[in-house]
């Protein structure tokens, strides 16, 4: 009764006032200023990434459970209506997708000279490697930023130990095994762990899409596969490709010779805008290649696996892994999953102090390729200004405390 009350002597007074139901809608209706404009919205604007907090929980799945859960219930409804029939879709029937063949040598070409480069520039820039942890800086000294997580941080006060590092720790690209046959034989088995090769994960994805090589050779069909009941059979016959494998092979070859003779003449300056042009486009490349390709990885360690599903080689040793016999927990993979990005702090003045651990919150981050080239004389790209944190003064070691 008092809550009835009170309503309608509110209700009285507004009826009473001088305000019109119009000006009383525009009132309720005042658009504030949302906290969220401004730097959400710029499309450019990334801030610094942050680790998982909890590494023993599983990655997020980039495609919901549901859509999962559906797609499984219409493979499953179409080999009860159809449990004969020919695959149609490529490159799940065998084939390759033409419209990618050329993204695929692209990406592979962009891989040797991504490499290429980066082998001449840590000669002119120094590259440091934590001895105990993944940590990796770029510049004359490893800065004193206590983040390190290795073996005895505690004792040395998360302090990193610098090693000499190599092109290899820039870019981070995991390996995976090698498939012949993506169709007919997807999957590894434990007991072949040891006979079939491990590649680069982004040479392999080349490979299944259309890159010959003749170190790493591949079948190719001129006609799609059948699935009987869910099971992939082929019954064409098996047809030799060697010698398009060697004049392929060749081609490339020859290629990348001339573009190394090329960079040899040229200064560190031109190699690192190269460099990272070709990073680039390797990356665009990839995510292309994955939009049809399927590239798989292990939800709780870095495990992945390029081809239609993830092998069964029980190797894994990360969180719950007793509870799966060592066997992956499969999922679908991301672009930073294929090409780590590495991500290490931004050095603005090389030839200047050493990052300070009491202003770690000023400095900013971009990806290893990007701060190797930047260092080299490459321009700053527009995506990652603002992860770099370039608008921002840095203030001395006495004033941190003056700082809001």
């Amino acid at each position: 009764m008092q809550r009835r009350k009170l309503l309608q002597i509110s209700f009285f007074v507004i009826r009473k006032s001088h305000f019109s139901s119009s000006s009383i809608n525009s009132l309720t209706n005042l658009d504030f200023p949302s906290s969220t404009t401004g730097e959400d919205d710029d499309p450019l604007y990334a801030d610094v990434p942050k680790p998982r907090k909890d590494k023993s929980e599983r990655k997020p799945y980039p495609t919901p459970m549901k859509e999962l859960i559906r797609r499984a219930k219409e493979e499953k409804q179409l080999r009860k209506s159809q449990p004969c029939r020919v695959l149609e879709d490529p490159p799940d029937n065998g084939l390759l997708v033409p419209e990618l063949v050329h993204v695929a040598h692209r990406v592979h070409r962009c891989r040797a000279s991504l490499l290429s480069g980066l082998s001449k520039i840590i000669h002119h820039i120094p590259v440091h490697r934590c001895r105990f942890c993944s940590e990796v800086h770029i510049g004359k000294e490893g800065h004193e930023i206590r983040t390190c997580t290795g073996p005895g941080s505690g004792s040395r006060s998360a302090n990193h130990v610098w090693k000499r590092g190599r092109a290899s720790d820039v870019v981070l690209i995991p390996k995976c095994y090698h498939l012949y046959d993506r169709a007919v034989k997807p999957r590894v088995i434990h007991d072949e762990r040891f006979t079939v090769p491990k590649i680069s994960a982004v040479l392999e994805l080349c490979i299944q899409a259309g890159v010959d090589l003749e170190k790493f050779p591949s079948k190719r069909r001129s006609k799609p596969v059948y699935s009987i009941e869910g099971r992939i059979v082929d019954f064409e016959e098996v047809n030799d490709g060697t010698s398009e494998t060697a004049l392929t092979t060749t081609t490339i070859t020859k290629v990348l010779q001339d573009d190394r003779c090329d960079a040899e003449k040229k200064s560190l300056k031109e190699v690192s805008v190269e460099t990272i042009e070709s990073w680039f486009e390797m990356v665009s490349g990839v995510r292309k290649l994955m939009e049809r390709y399927k590239v798989w990885t292990c939800g709780y360690c870095p495990e992945i696996q390029v081809g239609p599903k993830g092998h069964k080689v029980r190797m894994c040793k990360a969180t719950k892994h007793q509870m799966r016999d060592g066997m992956h927990a499969w999922q679908e993979a991301t672009i930073d999953d294929v090409v780590g990005p590495n991500y290490v702090w931004h050095v603005r003045d090389p030839g200047g102090s050493v990052l300070d651990n009491s202003l770690q919150r000023f400095y900013g981050k971009a990806p290893a390729v990007v701060e190797l080239c930047v260092q080299g004389g490459a321009p700053v790209p527009d995506q990652y200004m603002s992860m770099m944190r370039l608008d921002v003064v840095y203030p001395q070691r006495d004033e941190v405390d003056l700082v809001a």
